[in-house]
């Protein structure tokens, strides 16, 4: 009974010795995250309003061939009263990081458009993100 005893402590020491971390300390060349200033700030501040996605339609967004890119498509007005809308469009990854000098979104802003009537709108020459990406749209009432 005593060598089961040692030998069932034996094996709980190996095994809590199997578990323990190593000795070897941090390297002194590590470092902390620290917060930095953005890569890049927009120039103007993003529209504000409400999204309405189902006002847009005909959406297309393709490479112009001069490494930027060109959007077109339709906003009907769905309201009854006129209504003054923004349409935004990035090129990139949906990522959330703060916009770079070649990764910014283009907005316009579609004014008045009378209740129940439709506005095409074009956007040229959205920069596209280094890294690439697919485009983007955001259709908001204006506030």
């Amino acid at each position: 009974m005593r060598m089961a005893a040692l030998s069932l402590l034996l094996v709980f020491l190996l095994a809590l010795a199997a578990c323990g971390g190593t000795d070897e300390s941090p390297s002194t060349g590590a470092t902390t995250p620290s917060a930095s200033a953005p890569a890049g700030s927009p120039t103007i501040a993003p529209p504000k309003g409400v999204p309405v996605p189902e006002a847009l339609s005909r959406f297309r967004c393709d490479p112009d061939g001069a490494g930027t890119y060109r959007a077109t498509g339709v906003v009907k007005n769905s309201s009854k009263a006129r209504t003054t809308f923004h349409v935004t469009v990035f090129v990139g990854e949906a990522t959330g990081a703060t916009p770079t000098a070649t990764s910014k979104a283009k907005t316009k802003e579609l004014p008045s458009v009378a209740a129940g009537g439709s506005v095409d709108f074009t956007l040229e020459t959205i920069p596209a993100a280094a890294e690439g990406g697919t485009c983007h749209v955001q259709v908001l009432t204006a506030e």
